[in-house]
Parts: C-alpha cells; sequence; structure tokens
C-alpha cells in the first residue's frame, strides 16, 4: 500500500493555516504596492520567519497564483449568494484596476495560463451573467465568453491611464439591455 502525502496546499495543522494565511495577507498588501515583491518582505510584513514563507512558496510566481487564488475563492463565494452580476463585475474590474503589480506578474505567465486563469473567471462569473440575462439586464445578444475581451479592454484601458471609474461605467452600461427612455439605470 503506497502512502499518500497531504498536499500542500492544504496545511493540516493550525499554526501552518495561520502561517500560510498570514503570507497570503501580508503577500496581497506588498502586490497591491508592487510586482518586484520579494519573499523576504512578505515574511517581514507576516511577521514570519522567510523559512516559514519559502516552505509555503518555493517563489514569488507561486505566491502570485496563490494570492490570485484567494481572490478567486473570495469571488466564488461571493458569486453563490444573491449578489447581482452588476456587482461581481465591477468587483472584478476594480481589483483589476488596484492590483496592477499582480496584473503585471499574470501578464508574465505563459499565454496558456493567462487563459486558464481567464476561462476560471469566466466560470465564475458565468451563473450569475446568465441569470442576469434572464432576468433581461444584461443584452441577450452576449455571450459569457466576451468578458474576456471586456477583461483585455479594460487592461488595455488601464495601461494607457485611462480614468478606471468611468470606463467601468461604459461597461456595465454596454452589458446592459437596453430600456425605455426615462427609465431608471441601476
Amino acid at each position: 500500500m503506497r502512502a499518500v502525502r497531504p498536499s500542500a496546499a492544504v496545511p493540516r495543522r493550525v499554526d501552518a493555516r495561520r502561517n500560510r494565511e498570514a503570507i497570503l495577507r501580508a503577500a496581497d498588501e506588498a502586490f497591491s504596492e508592487d510586482a518586484d515583491v520579494v519573499l523576504d518582505e512578505v515574511a517581514r510584513r507576516a511577521g514570519l520567519g522567510r523559512a516559514t514563507v519559502y516552505r509555503h512558496f518555493p517563489d514569488r510566481t507561486a505566491l502570485a497564483l496563490a494570492v490570485a487564488a484567494h481572490h478567486l475563492a473570495a469571488l466564488k463565494n461571493r458569486a453563490r449568494g444573491p449578489e447581482p452580476f452588476r456587482e461581481l463585475l465591477r468587483t472584478v474590474l476594480a481589483m483589476q484596476a488596484r492590483r496592477r503589480p499582480l496584473v503585471r506578474l499574470f501578464r508574465e505567465l505563459p499565454e496558456r495560463s493567462q487563459r486558464q486563469y481567464t476561462q476560471a473567471l469566466v466560470s465564475l462569473l458565468r451563473p450569475a451573467f446568465e441569470e442576469a440575462q434572464r432576468e433581461g439586464s444584461v443584452r441577450a445578444d452576449l455571450e459569457p465568453a466576451d468578458l474576456a475581451l471586456l477583461f483585455e479592454m479594460h487592461e488595455a484601458a488601464l495601461v494607457a491611464a485611462e480614468p478606471a471609474e468611468r470606463l467601468v461605467r461604459v461597461f456595465l452600461d454596454g452589458l446592459a439591455a437596453t430600456r425605455e427612455p426615462g427609465a431608471e439605470h441601476t
């Protein structure tokens, strides 16, 4: 009988889980400021030794991917609730604007990995998107895959330093189903 190793992604000990959470919080904060975060800086911010950080994450890319996975998990929890698609999308676009260093790291990943993460995000948003279409608040001629294009357009505008909040309003309004003149915008 072969022994099964516990996954490194799911620490078993309470202190190991606590340390991992502290590392992810510190890394998220650090990645919101600079893409060139070194693991020693994350260890300092988390109040842990560098060996502890390296035990959990072998390099900056692995740490960045874990931070992104943490954000995706939080968004997935929100998407399971009654939150409207428009608010979920606004959250994603705001995060894309606020986490520029983290986004830059993702742009350095191989194209296949970038597509996988984008597809995971689109899949996560799909149920709320389809519900919004059924309710008539999202245009019927759009497909969930169009969200990937929207993320790319948003990214290009952010790189060009366009006003992000205005752009998000334009995107959200562009997704909206047409309304009768004088109808309220939500």
